[in-house]
């Protein structure tokens, strides 16, 4: 009994030792369906042997070429042989081949084991919501249960960029959606050196886009002829991406600027900017500022905003406590030039003219509500021509003039030519009769 197990003992050592699996390679680890793995069976002999063949059998869903080889030869101790197989998988599954080794000292089995997975990569975004008529930036990841290199992602809608190289299974794009639909990509790649291609859809929500809100406020709805009125404007960027080349333009009256150039408005800041405005007749009056900016796609929006401002019948510099008084060498004009706006004047010159004399009076600034007084001395006149020149803050000129009359000086003047003499004749008739008077009682 004992020389039995002995004997077979001896068999089992000679067949062990006779060779050994090195090591089963397959690339790729993981097929898909239909792929192809290159295999390498590495054997080796502690000692010199000879291998008459090798064979591989196989499950019918995975194909083995070559499955065999024959007439090896003889192995040498501490070389190596290798064999050099493909398999291709059909469907899907966990399969075992076995790979037998036959040499004259016996027969050396092996087990390869092989995967095959059916569930292919996906796109998974970082996004889920997007907005509608903006530039959204989304980062995805590609989910693979394999293994895969050289991945490109292609967006099957208008995207930036068209072709994505993913590196790391991460990658992004950027695009502006104009209408709500799922989003496609075709995505290609290799699985050792299987190349695949598939088309993934995404759903996704959208919603609209709260866009660039204008603002525009005047510092007052009513206003003189001549006045300047500040016209503040705010645009602020609602959206979620930047806006460029902000064009502000306004129009409607007469402005220290009609135009406005902002470069740029980052998502959800916003920019001010002001327009100084008046008019030079009254009635209300529309005033319209437009704007339009584009995206980072170069697409141009344009959006506008209407403001009132009514502009009373009456200029900001009016003359009052106009007065004509006489003197020794004629008459007198005096008055005051008032700012009765709300802005700033400046270099206003008051101009009198009478009997081809021209006089003029010139005020450096007045501050709103403000006033400075003038006069003029003429010799006799029955009326002058009075006239106030000036510049408001943005550097309009306007001006107003006033014809004023003296009939009761003329009146006094007259007056004064007719009953002089006769005044004069009677004080010195009542002299006469006071001497003769005077006289006559002497007499007596």
């Amino acid at each position: 009994m004992r020389w039995i197990l002995a004997l077979v003992t001896l068999i089992l050592t000679v067949q062990i030792s006779s060779a050994q699996v090195l090591k089963v390679e397959i690339n790729p680890q993981t097929l898909l369906p239909n792929d192809i793995a290159d295999c390498k069976l590495t054997i080796t002999v502690p000692q010199s042997t000879r291998i008459s063949g090798i064979t591989i059998f196989s499950p019918p869903e995975i194909e083995v070429s070559p499955s065999s080889i024959s007439n090896i030869g003889l192995l040498t101790p501490n070389t190596y042989y290798e064999f050099p197989f493909t398999i291709k998988a059909k469907e899907s599954g966990i399969y075992t081949l076995t790979i037998y080794i036959n040499t004259l000292n016996g027969t050396i089995k092996q087990y390869m084991v092989v995967r095959v997975e059916s569930k292919l990569p996906e796109i998974v975004l970082d996004k889920t919501v997007l907005t509608l008529n903006e530039v959204n930036k989304v980062n995805f990841v590609i989910s693979s249960p394999i293994k895969i290199s050289n991945v490109i992602v292609e967006p099957l809608f208008d995207a930036d960029p068209k072709v994505i190289y993913v590196e790391d299974l991460r990658g992004s794009f950027k695009f502006e959606p104009k209408k709500e639909e799922p989003l496609r990509f075709k995505i290609s790649f290799y699985n050792g050196r299987n190349y695949h291609e598939i088309v993934r859809t995404v759903h996704v929500q959208y919603k609209r886009s709260k866009g660039v809100l204008i603002n525009v406020t005047p510092k007052y709805s009513i206003a003189l002829i001549g006045d300047v009125v500040p016209i503040d404007v705010n645009i602020a960027n609602l959206r979620g991406d930047e806006i460029y080349s902000i064009n502000i333009s306004i129009s409607g009256g007469i402005f220290s600027k009609k135009r406005v150039e902002i470069p740029i408005v980052k998502s959800g800041e916003s920019v001010f900017t002001e327009f100084e405005f008046c008019s030079n007749s009254s009635g209300e009056k529309v005033i319209k500022i437009e704007v339009s900016y584009s995206d980072e796609f170069n697409n141009i929006y344009y959006a506008e905003k209407d403001v009132k401002i009514k502009i009373l019948n009456e200029t900001t510099v009016q003359l009052s406590g106009i007065e004509l008084k006489p003197n020794l060498g004629g008459i007198t004009l005096s008055g005051d030039v008032c700012n009765n706006g709300r802005s700033k004047i400046y270099n206003i010159l008051v101009t009198a003219i009478a009997n081809g004399q021209t006089k003029t009076y010139y005020i450096d600034t007045l501050d709103p509500s403000d006033f400075e007084s003038f006069d003029f001395t003429f010799a006799n006149a029955t009326s002058i021509a009075l006239k106030v020149k000036w510049t408001n803050e943005i550097g309009e000129t306007f001006e107003i003039s006033k014809v004023v009359k003296a009939p009761l000086i003329a009146k006094k003047n007259i007056y004064r030519t007719n009953y002089f003499p006769l005044l004069v004749s009677v004080l010195v008739l009542a002299l006469v009769v006071a001497f003769v008077v005077v006289i006559l009682k002497r007499r007596k």
